[in-house]
């Protein structure tokens, strides 16, 4: 267990995603392009691209005792996570179905959440005592103290802040990543730029938010303002896209990048991701990203 670098925090889902050309109106029905069943759920995702990207990693969270969440540790053990700190649940494993629109670009989820978290088993906790990173989603957030982690007190602690972040105090947290759009809302009227630097030397943390297609921006008290640009894919879908770049920016934290060079990487990683279907199938590995990379 000590290996283990990195863990993960949060939701795990199966997930049934279709492709379509656009999306069926009422009573409508429409053909789809392509069908996929895999595994989601933005800590679980994070966690795959971790260990695609050479990243010793674990997850934790909560499954039920059914076909799905079979399905949930037989994906893990392909890709390499530990999965002895995941507790099983009295309530069916979460899931979605997605329909993903070709002609919008956007996508329509139906989810389904386990109604009651499992209390973290004790695997979970001998885990997170000796990794270098917890990383944690919107689920994950609310389990720091029944996981025994605080700031400045063993691992650091990434946050996906996906949404509903408005009034969050990023003081609890080593890296807070949350979308544009949530810094928008978190500062109506301000400047991008201006709102990064607002929160980290409020927080004396590193504060990065993620832009889609044109990149994302960075500010920590070392290092200032540092940006990255997108890069330009084949685009399947951008199911997932967001936390393959939470999971990809940790990754490179890790492995010693600086943080700009770690923004322009999770940005390769999270687009090369863009052209599978499902959030994790074509996430790439370190030597794939490299190679990308060079030729781009």
């Amino acid at each position: 267990m000590s290996s283990v670098q990195a863990v993960c925090v949060g939701v795990i889902t199966i997930d049934t995603i279709a492709l379509v050309d656009k999306y069926p109106s009422e009573d409508e029905r429409v053909l789809a392009n392509e069908i996929s069943r895999a595994g989601g759920g933005p800590a679980a995702v994070a966690a795959v691209a971790l260990s695609r990207l050479g990243v010793k990693t674990a997850i934790v969270g909560t499954i039920g005792d059914d076909a799905d969440g079979k399905e949930v540790l037989r994906i893990f053990s392909q890709e390499g996570v530990d999965t002895s700190g995941i507790s099983i649940g009295t309530t069916a494993t979460a899931g979605s179905v997605i329909v993903a629109s070709q002609e919008h670009s956007a996508r329509a989820i139906s989810t389904r959440q386990p109604v009651v978290q499992a209390p973290i088993n004790e695997a979970a906790k001998k885990l997170i005592a000796n990794a270098q990173w917890v990383h944690v989603d919107h689920v994950g957030i609310k389990r720091l103290d029944e996981l025994g982690i605080a700031r400045g007190k063993g691992a650091q602690i990434s946050f996906d802040a996906g949404y509903g972040v408005e009034n969050f105090d990023p003081i609890v947290v080593d890296l807070f990543v949350p979308t544009d759009r949530q810094m928008a809302l978190r500062y109506p009227g301000i400047d991008l730029a201006v709102a990064l630097e607002n929160d980290s030397m409020k927080a004396g943390n590193t504060v990065v938010a993620t832009q889609g297609s044109e990149g994302s921006a960075a500010f920590s008290p070392e290092t200032g303002l540092v940006t990255a640009p997108g890069f330009k894919v084949e685009v399947t879908s951008t199911l997932g896209a967001g936390d393959v770049f939470h999971g990809a920016l940790v990754a490179q934290l890790i492995q010693g990048h600086s943080l700009q060079e770690a923004l322009r990487r999770a940005n390769a990683v999270a687009a090369l991701s863009c052209r599978g279907l499902d959030g994790q199938s074509m996430i790439p590995t370190t030597t794939e990203l490299d190679a990308y990379l060079e030729a781009h």
